[in-house]
C-alpha cells in the first residue's frame, strides 16, 4: 500500500522566511517541531526544502541556504525525526516562485508584455519573484536541486507548489517557443473568437503541463517510487492560470490549498474525488482565518473540525497549514487543538471507501474557464487580479449550491469521466463556454442512449441537435427576463408571467462577468416553454430609461429562454442563461424543478434536513454497505444543532441487515418499505456517520 492510501491526517508548516536578519529561523528546533506534529496526531508531514523566497533548508550546492541556519540541515533533521515517529515525509518544493533565482538570474524571469517582471506586477503585495517554466537554464537549475534532494534524502513524496502562470508571459523563452511551434509572435489582444489567441492559450496550457511532468519525472528519475503531487488549487482558477486536466499525468493524487466557504470546499472535494488518479485526494487549508495571509488569527475549533470532516466525508485527506514565526518557533496551542480534532476523526477512517452516489453530475470543464467579456482587451491594458473567477465556474458553483441545499445526490465531474456518463441520470452543463468535439460526441451519445441533460447559456450552442436550439450569439442587454409560457407546466412552477425572473444586473452594480442571455432560435417552437423578455430600454443607456434604479421587463420577444427537447431515448432542457447561478429562491426553485423533472424517478437517497446540512453517501458493494455522512455546514459557528434529520436510501431487491451509528457501531432503529430504508439520525451538532448494511 502506498503511503498516501493510508494517510488522512496531514500537516504543512509554511516557512517563507527571509534571511536578512540573522535571528530569522535561529530558534528553529527540529525536536520541538516533530513533537508538535506528534501532539497533533499527524500521520504525514509536508516539510519545506525551500520556499517562495528561494532559500534552501538543506546545505545545498546548487542554490542558497538560509543564513539563519548557519549551515544546519534542518530538512534532514526533521525528516529523520519524523521517520522515527512513524510519520511519512513529503518534501515541499516551490517550482516557479523563487525570489533568489529571480534576483540572481534576471534572464530566468517571467515578464509581461511590457517587460515588467513578477515583483512589479502581482498586485499590492508584490513580493514574489516568478521564473518562467520555458527557460531552459531555469529548468536545469530545478533538475540540479531535485537531484540533490532525491539522491541525498529518503522521503516518501514530493509536493510541487506554484506550477501555474501568474500572468501572461512574454519573456524571450516564451516568444521563441511560440514562434517555433505556432509561427510568428504571440497575440497581444484577448479574442476568444480568434484561432490564434486560442492557439496561444492552448500552448500556455500545454507548456505548463509539460513543465509539471518534467519536474515530476525528474524526481522519479533520481528517486524511483517517490510520489509526486502538484498544487491543484488552480483547477478552479481562470483560464489565464493555465491549469487543465493535462496536469493529471504529473500527479499520483490531487490536492490543493483553498480558503473559501463550505460550499467551495464541498464543490472542490467532489471535483478532486472524480479527477484524482488515486484516493484519497488532499484538501489543504490554513489554520488561520480567513486564509494563509493572516499569521495569528486561528480558526475556531468547530471550523477546523468541519473542514477536516467534510474532506473525510468525501474520502479525502485533510492537511492543515500553519506558518512558522520568523524566529523559527510555533504556537503549541494550534497542535494541541488539532490533536483533539484528529483524535475524534481517526476512528472514522477505517470505514471509508466505495463510490460516491451521484445521480446528478455537474460538468466542470477546466478548458472553459475564460470570460468572453474580456474579448477585445489589449494584454497591455489587462489588470491582473487573483479574485476574479470565471462565468462557467460561477454557474457550476451555483448549481452545486442548489443541489446540495435540496439534498440531491450529486457529484462534480470533468472530461476524464466522459466514458462514465451513463452512471448519472442527469448531466448538468452550467454555461460551459467551450465543448470540444470529444465532449460533444460523448454527451450526444449519452442522451441518445437515454441520458438527460440540463444545459444553460452557451452550452447548447455546441449541442444544437441535442438541445433543439440554433445559437445566434448573445443579446446586447445585460438585464433581461425569462417569462414562462402557459405550456410550461411544473417546470417553471409558481412564476407569474407578468413578473418573470431577472437575469443579469445593472452595469453599475456588477463590475465583471455580467450575464447576457444567449440569442437563439428553437428548432421546434412547440418545445419552447419560456421566452426572453427585454427591458423597455437598453440598460447601458443612462439617459433614456423607464425606471431610474431598475430595468423592468417591457418588451416580449420570440427568442426562446427555455426549451424542453427530446433526443433519441433521452431528453434535454436548455436555458438561455445560467439560471443555476443566482443565489435567490425563485431561480433555485425553477432550476431544481427542471432537475427533478429530468431525473424522473426517485433519487438513490432522499433527505429530510435543513438546507445547511449536507448528506454524502458512498456505496460499498464489496461490503454490501452504504456509508452515510451528515455534515452540518452552517457558516456561522458554532452551528445550531440539527434534529429530526431523516435519510431514506432506496435499495431495490435487497434486504436491509442493519443500520449503525459510527464509530460506536451502535444499532439504529430503521423503517423499511418497498426496497427502501429510512433512518432518523441522532441530533447533528457538527457531523454524524452511519452505515447501512444489506444482503
Amino acid at each position: 500500500m502506498k503511503w498516501y492510501e493510508r494517510s488522512y491526517r496531514r500537516n504543512l508548516v509554511d516557512m517563507h522566511i527571509e534571511d536578512w536578519d540573522e535571528s530569522f529561523l535561529s530558534q528553529f528546533d527540529p525536536q520541538r517541531y516533530v513533537s508538535l506534529l506528534k501532539e497533533a496526531r499527524v500521520q504525514s508531514a509536508m516539510v519545506y526544502t525551500n520556499s517562495h523566497v528561494g532559500h534552501c533548508y538543506w546545505p545545498t550546492k546548487t542554490g542558497h541556504q538560509h543564513r539563519g541556519l548557519q549551515g544546519r540541515d534542518i530538512f534532514g533533521e526533521v525528516l529523520d525525526l519524523c521517520h522515527r515517529e512513524g510519520m511519512d515525509v513529503i518534501a515541499y518544493y516551490s517550482v516557479l516562485y523563487n525570489n533568489w533565482a529571480y534576483e540572481e538570474h534576471p534572464p530566468w524571469r517571467s515578464v509581461d508584455i511590457k517587460g515588467r517582471a513578477g515583483r512589479e506586477i502581482l498586485g499590492p503585495r508584490q513580493r514574489y519573484g516568478v521564473c518562467c517554466p520555458n527557460n531552459t537554464e531555469y529548468r536545469a537549475f530545478e533538475e540540479a536541486q531535485l537531484k540533490e534532494l532525491c539522491e541525498g534524502y529518503e522521503f516518501e513524496g514530493i509536493f510541487f507548489d506554484m506550477n501555474f502562470w501568474s500572468f501572461i508571459c512574454y519573456c524571450p523563452a516564451c516568444k521563441k517557443r511560440f514562434a517555433e511551434e505556432a509561427g510568428g509572435g504571440p497575440p497581444t489582444v484577448i479574442d476568444w473568437g480568434d484561432c490564434r489567441w486560442r492557439r496561444f492559450q492552448e500552448k500556455r496550457e500545454e507548456w505548463l503541463a509539460e513543465h509539471a511532468l518534467f519536474v515530476s519525472q525528474t524526481a522519479k528519475k533520481y528517486k524511483p517510487g517517490v510520489s509526486t503531487e502538484h498544487n491543484s488549487a488552480s483547477f478552479t482558477s481562470p483560464s489565464k492560470r493555465g491549469a487543465t486536466l493535462r496536469l493529471l499525468g504529473a500527479n499520483d493524487y490531487i490536492g490543493g490549498d483553498l480558503y473559501g466557504g463550505f460550499l467551495e470546499q464541498s464543490f472542490v472535494c467532489k471535483l478532486y474525488y472524480s479527477t484524482t488518479p488515486n484516493l484519497p485526494f488532499e484538501y489543504m487549508t490554513s489554520r488561520c482565518y480567513p486564509s494563509a495571509h493572516d499569521h495569528t488569527t486561528t480558526k475556531s475549533k468547530e471550523m477546523l473540525t468541519l473542514r477536516n470532516l467534510l474532506a473525510l466525508a468525501h474520502n479525502g485527506a485533510f492537511l492543515f497549514i500553519d506558518a512558522i514565526n520568523p524566529d523559527g518557533t510555533q504556537d503549541r496551542r494550534v497542535y494541541s487543538m488539532m490533536g483533539e480534532i484528529f483524535e475524534k476523526s481517526a476512528p472514522y477512517e477505517k470505514y471509508l471507501g466505495g463510490q460516491l452516489c451521484m445521480d446528478v453530475a455537474v460538468y466542470f470543464s477546466l478548458n472553459a474557464k475564460m470570460d468572453f467579456t474580456e474579448t477585445g482587451t489589449k494584454i497591455a491594458e489587462l489588470v491582473e487580479t487573483r479574485s476574479v473567477q470565471s462565468p462557467h465556474f460561477d454557474a457550476a458553483l451555483g448549481a452545486a449550491r442548489t443541489l446540495k441545499e435540496h439534498h440531491v445526490p450529486f457529484g462534480v465531474i470533468s472530461k476524464n469521466r466522459l466514458d462514465r456518463l451513463s452512471e448519472h441520470r442527469v448531466l448538468v452543463l452550467p454555461d460551459v463556454l467551450i465543448l470540444d468535439a470529444e465532449e460533444q460526441q460523448a454527451i450526444r451519445e449519452y442522451v441518445q442512449n437515454g441520458g438527460c441533460v440540463y444545459a444553460s447559456g452557451h452550452s447548447g450552442g455546441f449541442l444544437s441537435d441535442v438541445c433543439g436550439v440554433v445559437y445566434e450569439g448573445e443579446l446586447k442587454e445585460t438585464v433581461s427576463y425569462i417569462a414562462p409560457r402557459t405550456t410550461a407546466g411544473e417546470l417553471i412552477t409558481g412564476i407569474d408571467p407578468d413578473s418573470p425572473p431577472c437575469i443579469g444586473a445593472s452595469l453599475s452594480c456588477i463590475p465583471r462577468g455580467y450575464t447576457r442571455q444567449v440569442k437563439a432560435r428553437a428548432c421546434n417552437q412547440n418545445e419552447v416553454i419560456a421566452t426572453v423578455v427585454l427591458p423597455y430600454t437598453d440598460p447601458a443607456d443612462l439617459i433614456k430609461f423607464a425606471s431610474i434604479h431598475t430595468d423592468p421587463p417591457g418588451i416580449p420577444t420570440d427568442f426562446p429562454a427555455v426549451i424542453d427537447h427530446s433526443f433519441g431515448k433521452g431528453r434535454a432542457i436548455w436555458v438561455s442563461a445560467p439560471l443555476e447561478k443566482p443565489d435567490t429562491d425563485v431561480h433555485k426553485k425553477v432550476f431544481i424543478a427542471m432537475i427533478q423533472s429530468l431525473a424522473g424517478k426517485q433519487f438513490t437517497f432522499e433527505v429530510q434536513a435543513p438546507p445547511a446540512v449536507e448528506v454524502i453517501v458512498f456505496h460499498q458493494p464489496d461490503r454490501k454497505r452504504y456509508l452515510v455522512s451528515v455534515v452540518n455546514e452552517q457558516e456561522l459557528l458554532p452551528p445550531v444543532p440539527a434534529s429530526g434529520v431523516r435519510v431514506t436510501i432506496h435499495i431495490p431487491g435487497k434486504r436491509v441487515k442493519k443500520a449503525m451509528l459510527l464509530p460506536e457501531e451502535k444499532t439504529l432503529p430503521v423503517e423499511t418499505e418497498d426496497g427502501a430504508i429510512t433512518v432518523e439520525i441522532p441530533t447533528v451538532e457538527l457531523f454524524r456517520m452511519l452505515s447501512v448494511d444489506y444482503q
